[in-house]
């Protein structure tokens, strides 16, 4: 989706508002372990694509699933606390950013950069010279 000021403006103040719907409207605990790391509005301020993670992998998928299907109860209680003209729809995602950041410093962790051999001279590169005696 394109970011632009208002999409950006919009889904910082959906994000908002969805931590207010977990912390307080939905009765189910376990979205209190949820973070909401990003939300992308669509430009017709229509859709929402959510973003979430958490501390365990499984459970934070499985909690995803769950809102997926309680979607039209999230945006009810979205709904009553933001000023929008249209209730977006919402797409719950598990957002992967953490895991992937993982992968990539356990794999860093693994094969160190070389250091570098600048205390060598480089050598110059051979050249044949014309010998016409």
């Amino acid at each position: 989706m394109r970011k632009t000021r208002r999409t950006s403006r919009v889904g910082e103040s959906v994000r908002e508002a969805l931590v207010e719907v977990f912390r307080h409207d939905l009765k189910d605990s376990r979205f209190n372990l949820l973070s909401i790391t990003g939300v992308d509005v669509s430009p017709d301020l229509h859709f929402a694509r959510v973003f979430l993670s958490g501390l365990d992998e499984k459970e934070t998928k499985a909690l995803v699933k769950d809102l997926s299907e309680a979607q039209g109860r999230v945006r009810h209680f979205l709904g009553q606390r933001i000023r929008l003209r249209y209730t977006p729809e919402l797409d719950f995602r598990y957002d992967e950013t953490s895991l992937r950041a993982n992968r990539i410093e356990t794999l860093l962790a693994e094969n160190p950069p070389r250091p570098d051999d600048d205390d060598e001279p480089e050598s110059e590169p051979h050249t044949e010279t014309d010998d016409e005696s």
